[in-house]
């Protein structure tokens, strides 16, 4: 284990993915949105398809931590700026846009950012360290055919991770 400040601790993020029908995804957020209020967690609400597992999102986290506690934060809440980060994108919006849930999300991940937390209920699984890391995935998250020919399948999800990182040298 390393010292070195600049590198993510080891996960203590807990977050669950759900499959549901083709327009249930809004109603579950928003569930899931009202037990978070009333129990005081901060929760990150997304659609399932642009995330590739804890990784992806403890790393996205990380950043947005770091982030907000430089002042360099794009957002009020630890919640949107993590979906800035794991989108890999510049701006709010465009985030929203890539990894909001909506009427066409089938797959939801949440994830908890705060130390309270409340039961999923039924209809949830963990969400694994890693997952789904196939080209076409890849490639609809904003992938590039040419970046996935430089690594071996072994190391896709790092290419993931350089864009949750790239994301502080597109805030400049």
């Amino acid at each position: 284990m390393t010292d070195d400040p600049d590198l993510p601790s080891p996960s203590r993020l807990k977050a669950w993915r759900s499959v549901v029908d083709p327009g249930a995804a809004p109603e579950l957020m928003r569930e899931i949105l009202k037990k978070a209020s009333v129990a005081g967690a901060e929760v990150l609400v997304v659609d399932g398809a642009r995330v590739f597992g804890l990784g992806h999102l403890d790393s996205a986290v990380f950043h947005a931590r770091r982030a907000i506690d430089e002042g360099r934060n794009s957002s009020d809440s630890v919640a949107m700026e993590a979906l800035l980060y794991a989108s890999g994108e510049r701006q709010l919006n465009s985030a929203i846009a890539k990894m909001g849930v909506t009427e066409e999300t089938t797959e939801v991940v949440a994830a908890f950012l705060s130390d309270e937390g409340f039961d999923m209920g039924v209809g949830w699984e963990v969400l694994p360290s890693t997952w789904s890391l196939d080209n076409d995935r890849l490639v609809a998250f904003g992938i590039t055919e040419q970046e996935l020919g430089t690594v071996g399948p072994e190391r896709r999800s790092e290419l993931v991770l350089e864009m949750v990182a790239a994301v502080d040298l597109l805030k400049k």
